[in-house]
C-alpha cells in the first residue's frame, strides 16, 4: 500500500500533491452518487453487449509510463458517449469531413463510441502502452462485429507531442485527462491550426489553458463546456 502512494506521489511538486488529493475527494464522492452509480451501470451493459474492456479503473502505478509524464496524468477512468448525439448536433458536425480525437483515451471507449458516427477518423492519443492495447483489441472486436463507422486509430505516445491533423476539420475530446504542463502545449498545438476546431471538455479543470489567448468561444452542450476557434464560429 505505502509503495502504491509512493509511486503515485513521485515528482509531484507538493502543489500538484494538494491537488491530486482533492481531485480523488471529489472523485470518490461523486462515485458514490446515485447518478454514478446509474452511469456505470450504463458502462458495465456496453461491454456486456460488444465484449469489450472500457470500464474496469485503472490507477497509474498499475502502468508501463514515464513517471515525469504520468506526475501531470489522470487516473483511467471511462467516459460515457450517452450524449454524443446532442453534442455533435450542437457543433452542426460534418461527419464526412471532421476527424475525432480523444486526447487521453485510455481503452478507447470515446473514441470507440464516436466511431460509432460516420467521422472521416477516429483517433485516441493515450501514453500508457498496456492501455492502447486494450483499445486496439475493443476496436478489433467492434469492428468484427460491424459496429464502426469511422475508422479508428490509436496513438501511443505523450499527448503533449502528438501533432493533430491540419487538413481536416476536428472534434477534440477531453474528459480531465492531465495537468496544465501537458494542457499547455496541446492548446499551443491546437491555436496553431487554421481549420475548424471545436472542443468538448468534460470536468474542465485546465480550462485556463484555452481562456489564456482568448481564441475561443464557449457555450455548454448538455452541462459539458464547448469551445470552438474562430474558424469553427464562422462555420
Amino acid at each position: 500500500m505505502l509503495s502504491s502512494i509512493t509511486q503515485r506521489l513521485r515528482g509531484r511538486s507538493a502543489g500538484e500533491i494538494v491537488r491530486l488529493i482533492g481531485h480523488n475527494i471529489v472523485y470518490h464522492a461523486r462515485e458514490l452518487s446515485p447518478q454514478a452509480r446509474r452511469r456505470n451501470r450504463s458502462f458495465q451493459a456496453f461491454d456486456a453487449q460488444w465484449g469489450t474492456d472500457t470500464f474496469a479503473m485503472r490507477e497509474l502505478h498499475t502502468l508501463s509510463v514515464d513517471p515525469a509524464l504520468a506526475a501531470h496524468a489522470r487516473r483511467y477512468q471511462a467516459s460515457s458517449g450517452v450524449n454524443m448525439a446532442t453534442w455533435f448536433a450542437d457543433l452542426k458536425v460534418d461527419f464526412a469531413r471532421t476527424a475525432f480525437i480523444d486526447y487521453g483515451c485510455g481503452k478507447g471507449r470515446a473514441v470507440l463510441e464516436a466511431a460509432r458516427f460516420p467521422f472521416a477518423r477516429a483517433i485516441g492519443v493515450e501514453f500508457a502502452p498496456e492501455l492502447v492495447a486494450i483499445a486496439n483489441r475493443n476496436r478489433d472486436i467492434m469492428a468484427g462485429r460491424g459496429a464502426l463507422a469511422a475508422p479508428v486509430e490509436f496513438l501511443c505516445m505523450d499527448a503533449g507531442a502528438y501533432e493533430p491533423p491540419a487538413d481536416i476539420d476536428l472534434v477534440c475530446f477531453f474528459y480531465d485527462p492531465f495537468g496544465d504542463a501537458v494542457m499547455a502545449p496541446v492548446v499551443e498545438r491546437l491555436e496553431a491550426l487554421t481549420q475548424p476546431v471545436s472542443v468538448i471538455y468534460l470536468e474542465p479543470n485546465c480550462i485556463g489553458q484555452f481562456r489564456r489567448s482568448g481564441h475561443w468561444t464557449e457555450a455548454v452542450s448538455v452541462d459539458n463546456l464547448v469551445l470552438r476557434n474562430p474558424a469553427a464560429q464562422a462555420r
